[in-house]
């Protein structure tokens, strides 16, 4: 990520940090020249490589991906009272509006846009989305080349990827990987703008600070996602090598398109149980003599975008354990979010619950997140 309330230079301030290392090799043949007997003392010249045509196709394809994306990425920076920061976004269209993330702008009041030609172009703050951390900015230009959108929904797990943005200033910079996973889901933490990410394509292109809202496309040049997170080493708490994450373009469009006609998110498209929760853990549970050690425990009610709380309509009480949807285990509140906010409001799940000594499942309908709130 970029900020930082300390320094603001968006270094990264969320559990997630930006990283990364080119994980992807083409094997080619390696043709060396004969040694010559009859000349000794006499240096041999290196011998040539021979690339065989298939791996020249792709070097070629990933040199005509970049050229052909780069004048739709473009490098952002911020400023406010507390600093500033550096990221990146794609153009929308070809007025002027640019998508990127939240927590590039949050915070911040004047904003400035360099294009992949070197002009630089002051924005306005169209829309921002904390909980999706999604922002739209908007520069007056014309003639702007937009980014094509791709279908995230067909993503496959081992197609190449390019992502594209401004790590550590960079502008214009690209990098290397494949799809490494799909369907992840990651927290930035109490102190970042969303406590939940879901559907996030996995990635092991790098991902450095100033990649943030820039560009992961595949090898038609289309946008597959919006680079935003890096795993963090639990162990050493560094940044993790080639694992980056990047919010699929599917929500990207989503959540652009009402930030453009609404300034805001109106409508989350998201499932929402509504309920107030605590994380078990064994010592939690040890010290409250609970009848489970892992789960997500329900401490009260929250209302969907209706008013009502979908939990307590469906028979869920205080006290009860969630430990699983639709037969998954549920651990923690991660869980549960990927499990739910990846469902459309109105859909039917199986929800366990430890209730004292016994387990149940009830059949709960989910409602809508509210804009405003994670479910």
């Amino acid at each position: 990520m970029e900020s930082s309330h300390s320094s603001h230079t968006h270094q990264p301030r969320l559990v997630w940090h930006m990283t990364g290392i080119v994980a992807a090799s083409i094997v080619i043949t390696m043709s060396v020249a004969a040694c010559n007997s009859s000349s000794p003392g006499k240096s041999q010249a290196a011998g040539t490589v021979v690339v065989p045509p298939s791996a020249q196709d792709l070097q070629q394809t990933v040199i005509n991906v970049i050229k052909t994306v780069q004048p739709s990425v473009v490098e952002v920076r911020g400023q406010g009272n507390q600093g500033g920061s550096i990221g990146s976004g794609e153009i929308l269209d070809s007025s002027g509006y640019i998508v990127t993330n939240d927590h590039v702008v949050a915070g911040l009041s004047i904003f400035a846009v360099q294009l992949s030609n070197g002009k630089q172009d002051p924005a306005t703050l169209v829309g921002q989305d904390p909980q999706d951390d999604l922002a739209v900015l908007r520069i007056q230009e014309s003639n702007l080349r937009p980014i094509n959108i791709g279908d995230s929904g067909k993503v496959q797990v081992g197609e190449f990827t390019i992502a594209i943005g401004s790590p550590l200033g960079l502008n214009q910079s690209a990098t290397l990987g494949i799809v490494s996973a799909l369907d992840r889901t990651a927290s930035e933490g109490q102190n970042g703008p969303a406590t939940a990410l879901v559907g996030l394509i996995q990635t092991s292109a790098p991902i450095n600070p100033g990649n943030s809202g820039g560009a992961l496309v595949d090898l038609q040049g289309n946008l597959i996602g919006v680079p935003t997170l890096a795993a963090a080493n639990p162990e050493s708490g560094s940044a993790a090598n080639g694992i980056g994450f990047a919010i699929p373009s599917n929500r990207v469009k989503f959540v652009s398109d009402q930030l453009i006609k609404y300034g805001k998110l109106v409508n989350s498209g998201q499932g929402f149980l509504g309920i107030q929760s605590v994380d078990v853990t064994p010592d939690i549970a040890a010290a409250y003599n609970l009848p489970v050690k892992s789960g997500v425990l329900v401490s009260g009610f929250a209302n969907d975008a209706s008013g009502k709380s979908p939990a307590q309509t469906g028979g869920i009480k205080t006290g009860d354990i969630i430990i699983g949807v639709n037969g998954q285990a549920v651990g923690n509140s991660g869980d549960l979010a990927s499990a739910l906010l990846s469902q459309s409001p109105g859909t039917k799940v199986k929800i366990t619950v430890a209730r004292g000594s016994s387990q149940q499942t009830l059949t709960v309908t989910l409602g809508e997140r509210p804009a405003n709130a994670q479910g």
